[in-house]
């Protein structure tokens, strides 16, 4: 690994901690690398945690023209860092829900992969500033508590595979300057920014309004979890 693309020793620490309490340290853990700023942090805490226990995955979607540019981004990027890389092609259904579609065929990707290559688990880089927009997302529409509940830490996407979510415990801003400190210029998708996606526009809402404070609505869709798992299990008994 490079070593001026090692985050600091305490970074890595609390990144190991949070890994290590959703996958067995022994196990091979697969990270899915989109190239975006919050993915690339997810690679360098997971390369520096786990030397020579990681690999890593780009999705091409095939939806923009400079997909296949963002994954060979990726694949250097990997090469520096000693982690083997795999580019998967996915085809996406055209029509409603896009972004949908492509998320499905995203996880299929991933779990056929994780198969191919014997790997315990694949993290995400999904965080708080997530969590947060996603609660806000369900809440305008309606959602009631199982819609409301925080995405989950882990769940089964195949078989024995996990898919794994070990930085919700940790701000976008975070993740940037990890990315910033290595002096790597992350890839831009302007569909984050576009209104017409839901998730941009709540993004936006975070990010602007003083009362929309992301760890406070992050800690309230693991309350609302809590409570579900609770009502699940007194059910079930």
């Amino acid at each position: 690994m490079d070593p001026a693309l090692e985050p600091d020793a305490a970074l890595i620490g609390r990144f190991a901690r949070d890994l290590d309490a959703l996958v067995d340290g022994s196990k091979r853990v697969g990270i899915a690398v989109s190239g975006g700023p919050d993915s690339v942090a997810l690679l360098l805490l997971a390369a520096a945690a786990r030397p020579g226990r990681i690999e890593a995955a780009t999705v091409d979607h095939g939806l923009r023209p400079e997909s296949a540019e963002e994954a060979r981004f990726v694949a250097d990027l990997c090469g520096r860092l000693g982690v083997p890389h795999h580019a998967l092609r996915v085809a996406v259904p055209r029509g409603a829900s896009l972004q949908a579609q492509a998320r499905h065929a995203r996880y299929r990707a991933l779990a056929d992969w994780a198969i191919e290559q014997g790997l315990g688990a694949v993290a995400t880089a999904h965080h708080a500033d997530d969590q947060a927009e996603t609660l806000l997302m369900r809440l305008a529409r309606g959602a009631g508590l199982s819609g409301l509940t925080a995405t989950r830490r882990s769940r089964l996407i195949e078989r024995d595979i996990l898919l794994v979510r070990p930085l919700l415990d940790w701000r976008r801003a975070e993740l940037r300057a990890i990315v910033a400190a290595a002096d790597i210029t992350p890839i831009d998708d302007p569909a984050n920014r576009d209104p017409r996606h839901d998730r941009a526009r709540f993004r936006g809402l975070v990010e602007r309004a003083d009362w929309a404070e992301a760890e406070r609505l992050a800690s309230s869709a693991r309350w609302l979890a809590d409570a579900e798992e609770a009502i699940e299990w007194v059910v079930a008994d």
